[in-house]
């Protein structure tokens, strides 16, 4: 008796397998994925976001995903080889930034970042009170000063005044060797010196004067000329050499951010906020929200479920799949005591 239900096990188990295989590889596989869709949208018009995951759980699969994975080294390697191919595509001497971004857009984005006042003035007074500009104003006004001197008609215009100069600066190289880079120095520290105290002026009349019309203009000008060059032109500056340096500095940057408190705390926050907009919601309303709707996910299981199936069953891998999930059932207790009852 055993060994005749064991027999029916293995039978019905085969038959069962056979089935499966020749469902989800044969010709009904399209009216097949469309009958679960189906149901899978039934269904998702039942259940909330809330019914299925909580938040602790999001953020807890976030942090793993967010900070604590190390990734290998394949994964840079393999995104530094997608940015090599990426810039040396010939698509970037056919496209220009106008061809991206439309005037109205570049318009628009110039309107609302012209409306961030606060962070202008704020802009404008870090750079204005830089070493950085003090040291380029000094530069430019030492050079002028210099220039004018050395260039006016003053002297030109007074008999023998030139000659006179001259005569002088030779006398002066002569008897205090040092005197005139002495004199270099100090005038260059004099107009450092006026140069930083009128920082802050400056600052405020760059601020009172540079206004959102104005500054519209210049950026409005500036894409003007930009926007019917290639955007390959870009490579001029960078070359690929630069662009693989600054994705390895880039990718070492965010390794040390992920370990830091503020990227778990604000991805925590993201998911907070996620969750109280759709915590309630059914998941169809969430799908609706993200544009997929039944017509899109049935296109693109046509697009993966053939060819990744046929593969399976080309490999002999689909079989063993179907049997490892329903073997366990044929050969469990409960099938015997169905066997049994039925006998």
């Amino acid at each position: 008796m055993v060994d005749k239900k064991a027999g029916i096990a293995e039978a019905l188990l085969e038959a069962h397998v056979q089935h499966i295989v020749e469902e989800i590889s044969g010709p009904g596989l399209k009216a097949l994925l469309a009958e679960e869709v189906d149901a899978a949208l039934l269904a998702a018009g039942k259940l909330t976001v809330g019914n299925m995951v909580t938040r602790k759980q999001i953020k807890d699969t976030a942090a793993v995903f967010a900070s604590e994975v190390e990734f290998g080294p394949g994964l840079p390697e393999l995104v530094g080889e997608i940015a090599r191919r990426v810039y040396a595509h010939e698509i970037h001497s056919k496209t220009t930034p106008g061809d991206l971004l439309t005037d109205q857009h570049f318009e628009d984005f110039t309107d609302q970042i012209l409306e961030l006042d606060t962070l202008r003035d704020k802009i404008i007074r870090a750079a204005v009170t830089s070493p950085l500009y003090a040291d380029f104003a000094s530069d430019l006004l030492y050079s002028g000063i210099t220039g004018y001197l050395a260039q006016s008609n003053v002297a030109k215009n007074i008999p023998g005044a030139s000659s006179m100069l001259k005569l002088g600066r030779a006398a002066l190289s002569v008897a205090t060797p040092k005197l005139e880079s002495s004199l270099e120095e100090g005038l260059r520290k004099y107009i450092a010196k006026a140069v930083q105290a009128s920082t802050t002026r400056s600052a405020e009349f760059l601020i009172s004067h540079a206004s959102p019309k104005l500054l519209k203009e210049l950026a409005l000008d500036t894409w003007d000329k930009l926007r019917g060059e290639p955007v390959g032109a870009l490579r001029d500056d960078i070359g690929e050499t630069a662009v693989e340096e600054l994705f390895v500095t880039g990718f070492e940057a965010w390794r040390h951010l992920r370990k830091q408190d503020w990227y778990r705390i604000v991805i925590d926050a993201g998911i907070d906020g996620f969750f109280e907009k759709y915590e309630d919601a059914t998941l169809a309303t969430l799908l609706a929200d993200l544009g997929i709707d039944r017509e899109r996910i049935l296109d693109e299981l046509q697009r993966y479920a053939p060819s990744v199936i046929k593969t399976l069953k080309k490999k002999k891998l689909l079989e063993p799949i179907a049997r490892r999930r329903l073997a366990s059932f044929y050969s469990s207790k409960a099938f015997a005591d169905i066997v049994a009852g039925a006998a």
